[in-house]
């Protein structure tokens, strides 16, 4: 079941075994009447729940064929499991006409169902906006956290029926104005450790620094803070526990960047950790030194121990740190805005999505971040490792992109083994295999919460050389690559990153890294500067070759004749400004000064020309325009005097 994936079209769910033979099993979800608003898989992979315009269906199983329990509720939205998967919250579209309606219900799923029993929520409330509207549970479902007004209230529930959802009588309370009466906290997340703790962020506000917060949970009101960190240029925030629980990462945003390098705001990246239960052993605040530029992604290794970060303009830096904020490897520049690691920390996932051009990168960790294999992935919107690590799952989903829809599965040696293409493909996902004992007969119960420890099977990471030999390709890969045959070759070493780095696409440039970057390009070629860039009839430089296009000959044949026909016009010539030549220097050696200096004059009356033809357009100018038209004589005495001759 570790490689089983399910998929959501506009009229069908279906789910497929996985590798090899990538069979469609007929589950129970894929016979429906009506169309499917929403479909969630449990993280601990028991349950998969279905919404339509008048119920939410749950089904279990091995392959999902049991229909576990059906919720006769309308317009169902939204789906969320908890952690374990113990508990199912719905959110339902608010009424119109019942301003009292509790359209948030929490329904409990750990438990054997009988056939004709009513099905009651354990817990409802109101919350009509569809952001933020979840309760959170810690890792085993054991407490229960809910966003009051001035107040956050957690309840535990370890009582034997599992509901104790009394948010009357919290177990612990945090308030939201904890560090600053005037400065609410905005955001909160507790941490999926065993013994689970609560981040908080606090944004910037009246000149008061923004403030990332980590407490204890202990019974009554809670006052232990394990660690802090206060900073300024923060708005908002998102933030991600590490596996283990013992440090998160926050990226602060702002919503305008003061120096107006980027339309998006500014963002930092900030890491607290702590060592031992409630920070026993001590703590660690830090701001991790990034690339000038956007955070585009940041994840954390499974082992708990590192985290790497996709930062900087494009091409962006690639760079993995330890517990503390220090760098402990840094990768060349590349185009790439996604990192994923394998479910056991061995490779690496490195790859350039929506506005790139698809390029993916493995690495081996164990192999000092060496590069295993490259391949491309063009047009991804969906990107997943298998449970095993075996596998990598991308897709082109609807609404992200509506034409080429597909599914692709890739084996960790970059091998397409699996493809299918539909007219609309809405959602892709993998199931996880169960990590407790369950109950024989009711296999979504959860009988005994000791982790079943990880078999070979569970957490396959393949050396990639002896992978290849045995590798089966089902049939549809065979037929999307003969459809759609490969541009360029698959490749194990870091060539094809390399010159993917110069390549044409890439993510959003501000103005001023654009610019940067044209300069950058200039200085490659030897006395090559913006004026070169355009085609300049009779420039005779020496080692220079400068070829003329036809349009740009036929429009100065065309001011040629113009010329001849009027006995008044003096002696003009107009540089076409469309056309582009080919600039390089044939001698290799740098332009002159006295070079340098003609291709200046020649732009500056390239120019000129541009605001005459406005001007005999009708078109009025501006004063400085005007006398700007008023050197041209002065540029062509100086053209003349460091001899250049221009054609008649």
């Amino acid at each position: 079941m570790s490689s089983q994936f399910f998929l959501k079209t506009n009229k069908d769910i279906e789910l497929f075994q996985g590798y090899p033979d990538f069979n469609q099993s007929n589950s129970a979800a894929n016979a429906k009447d009506d169309q499917v608003i929403s479909s969630v898989i449990s993280p601990c992979g028991r349950f998969f729940s279905i919404s339509t315009k008048h119920k939410v269906t749950v089904f279990s199983g091995p392959l999902l064929e049991v229909e576990l329990l059906t919720l006769n509720i309308d317009d169902v939205y939204d789906i969320q499991f908890s952690p374990s998967g113990n508990y199912m919250s719905t959110w339902e579209r608010p009424s119109a006409k019942d301003a009292d309606h509790k359209n948030v219900k929490v329904w409990y799923l750990n438990r054997v169902f009988e056939g004709d029993e009513e099905q009651v929520p354990v817990f409802q409330y109101q919350h009509k906006p569809q952001n933020s509207w979840f309760m959170q549970f810690s890792k085993l479902d054991d407490y229960a956290l809910k966003m009051f007004k001035n107040e956050i209230r957690i309840v535990k529930i370890n009582d034997e029926t599992k509901t104790n959802f009394h948010f009357d009588q919290p177990f612990a309370t945090l308030s939201k104005t904890q560090e600053n009466d005037s400065q609410p906290f905005s955001t909160y997340q507790v941490s999926p450790a065993d013994h689970p703790t609560i981040c908080t962020f606090t944004p910037e506000k009246s000149g008061k620094p923004a403030q990332l917060s980590i407490w204890s949970i202990t019974e009554g009101k809670i006052t232990k803070k394990i660690a802090s960190k206060t900073f300024f240029k923060a708005d908002s925030c998102q933030l991600q526990w590490n596996p283990q629980g013992n440090a998160v990462l926050c990226v602060a945003t702002t919503d305008f960047d003061s120096s107006n390098k980027s339309y998006y705001g500014e963002n930092t990246l900030y890491l607290l950790s702590f060592q031992g239960v409630n920070g026993a052993v001590g703590n660690n605040s830090v701001r991790v030194s990034l690339a000038k530029g956007p955070v585009h992604d940041f994840a954390w290794s499974p082992t708990s121990r590192q985290f790497g970060v996709i930062s900087g303009y494009m091409p962006a830096t690639i760079q993995f740190f330890d517990l503390r904020g220090n760098v402990v490897h840094s990768l060349e520049k590349q185009p790439k805005n996604t990192i994923q690691f394998s479910p056991s920390g061995s490779y690496i996932l490195i790859a350039g999505f929506g506005n790139l051009q698809g390029s993916v990168q493995i690495l081996d960790r164990h192999d000092k971040f060496k590069s295993v294999v490259v391949f491309d992935a063009a047009n991804t919107s969906v990107c997943k490792w298998s449970p095993g690590g075996e596998f990598i799952m991308t897709a082109t989903t609807s609404p992200r992109l509506r034409v080429d829809n597909c599914v692709k599965i890739w084996h960790v040696s970059g091998n397409l083994v699996f493809a299918k293409e539909f007219d609309e493909l809405l959602k892709v996902d993998w199931r996880n295999t169960c990590k407790y004992k369950t109950l024989k007969d009711h296999p979504h119960v959860i009988k005994d919460w000791t982790p079943i420890p990880d078999t070979a099977d569970s957490k396959l990471d393949p050396k990639i050389a002896n992978a290849k030999k045995e590798l089966v390709i089902h049939a549809s890969a065979k037929e999307y690559e003969e459809k759609h045959p490969k541009k360029t070759s698959k490749s194990n070493g870091t060539a094809q990153a390399k010159s993917g780095s110069s390549g044409g696409g890439g993510a959003y440039k501000p103005p001023h890294a654009r610019r940067a970057a044209a300069v950058a390009n200039n200085k490659s070629i030897p006395g090559a500067g913006p004026a070169l860039q355009k085609t300049i009839p009779g420039l005779t430089i020496p080692g220079m070759q400068v070829k003329e296009s036809a349009a740009a000959n036929k429009n100065r044949r065309r001011r040629a004749n113009k010329k001849s026909n009027s006995e008044d016009s003096e002696a003009s010539p107009k540089p076409p400004t469309n056309s582009v030549a080919s600039t390089s220097d044939a001698s290799g050696k740098e332009a002159s000064p006295e070079e340098k200096k003609i291709r200046s004059l020649l732009k500056k009356l390239r120019a000129i020309e541009t605001l005459k033809e406005k001007q005999a357009s009708g078109e009025k100018l501006q004063d400085l325009q005007v006398k700007k038209i008023e050197t041209e004589h002065q540029f062509r005495q100086e053209l003349s005097a460091l001899g250049w001759k221009g054609e008649e």
